[in-house]
């Protein structure tokens, strides 16, 4: 793999500064230190240096571009690129190329490549020539696209994660939704159960207490016709009475009583037949009250022929 090659040519100040732009004396000195301490790797040092002289006369380009190469030498590569910068307007075309070419190694080596391939053409532009320009572009502009392509595929795996994310979620909300819905009809199966159950047992209730009803009117009935039987036979056992004591008055067939008479001899009992079951009870109640009694009773319902009783009860 090529490596990007860098131009650390330090500018004497003494021929170029006095040559272009007459500086003083102490510029001059302070230029040479820091050319000796960058020498030496004191980066430090020279950069102190340089910035004293810039500061006694901030017009000199090959100050200023000394102290940009020191900062690169230090990583600090915002600062070389700004310190080169600030040489540039002040430069012939020969520090110039070197400028853009150093400001495209400042921005290699800070990964901006899309900037340092424009500082390399820029330094192209100026010395066509240049090989290390057009090595170092070369890698600038493969550092590019393998940038660019980063950047894309980036780009990609954050739309594949974006999309993988929402339809996580969409899952997430429809799994949600089903679950919702789930539980809402279990809710409504219950409550159609339950409203079924409860339906069921009043349909229960009413037929239990129809049935309750209906067997209260049955017995209600039942009763109401025992009564009413237990009635009739009263009315009827009334009347059977009432019939009863209307006939013994009938029997000498005027109407009339005849007096017995006492010298009349008993002939033998005639039975009257068609005893009713109201005169059998009458009778036995008769017999519980005493023998007298019960005589008369059976002189009631018993006729006996004309003659004396031959025996008293």
């Amino acid at each position: 793999m090529k490596q990007i090659k860098q131009t650390m040519a330090m500018l004497l100040f003494a021929g170029l500064a006095l040559s272009a732009c007459g500086s003083n004396g102490q510029v001059e000195q302070l230029n040479q230190q820091g050319n000796a301490a960058f020498a030496n790797q004191d980066y430090a040092a020279a950069t102190t240096a340089y910035t004293q002289a810039l500061t006694e006369d901030p017009a000199q380009a090959a100050v200023a571009y000394n102290l940009a190469n020191t900062h690169y030498r230090q990583e600090e590569y915002e600062q070389a690129q700004a310190a080169m910068q600030a040489a540039l307007p002040q430069a012939d075309a020969e520090l110039t190329a070197k400028g853009h070419y150093n400001i495209g190694n400042a921005l290699y080596s800070s990964e901006q490549y899309e900037g340092a391939v424009e500082a390399y053409k820029e330094a192209l532009r100026i010395d066509p020539a240049d090989a290390d320009a057009k090595h170092n572009l070369e890698l600038a502009l493969s550092k590019l696209q393998q940038q660019q392509d980063q950047q894309n595929q980036d780009q990609q795996n954050q739309e594949q994660q974006s999309q993988d994310q929402q339809s996580q979620d969409q899952q997430s909300q429809d799994q949600q939704s089903q679950d919702q819905q789930s539980q809402e009809q279990q809710n409504q199966d219950q409550q159609n159960q339950d409203q079924q159950n409860q339906d069921q047992q009043n349909q229960d209730q009413q037929n239990q207490d129809q049935q309750n009803q209906d067997q209260q009117n049955q017995d209600q009935q039942s009763q109401d016709q025992q009564n009413q039987d237990q009635q009739n036979q009263d009315q009827q056992n009334q009347d059977q009475q009432n019939q009863d004591q209307q006939q013994p008055g009938q029997a000498g067939g005027t109407g009339e009583e005849q007096p017995a008479d006492p010298n009349a001899q008993p002939g033998p009992a005639v039975r009257i037949d068609g005893l009713t079951e109201q005169q059998a009870r009458q009778m036995l109640v008769a017999a519980a009250q005493g023998t007298k009694t019960l005589q008369e009773y059976l002189q009631q319902v018993y006729v006996f022929p004309s003659g004396a009783v031959e025996k008293d009860w």
